[in-house]
């Protein structure tokens, strides 16, 4: 059986920034942890679920810290 982690960028009240950093470091040890698969993201384009404006970006510093890990977008 393998496992995934799904998730989104939502506007909270951590700054923007350091909620991206956490998540990237949350992805890491997502694969570091050897039980996740993948790690797939939502697209809420324009809503306050969606504040990563271009998934594919935040995918690919996601791309800089992995190695094994697979990963996409969900809609």
């Amino acid at each position: 059986m393998k496992f995934g982690a799904f998730d989104h960028l939502d506007r909270g009240i951590v700054s923007i920034s350091d909620q991206y950093e956490e998540r990237l470091r949350l992805v890491e040890a997502y694969e570091d942890s050897g039980w996740f698969h993948a790690f797939h993201m939502t697209e809420h384009h324009g809503t306050p679920l969606g504040m990563a404006p271009s998934p594919s970006v935040f995918l690919a510093a996601v791309a800089q810290r992995t190695t094994t890990l697979r990963f996409g977008t969900m809609v």
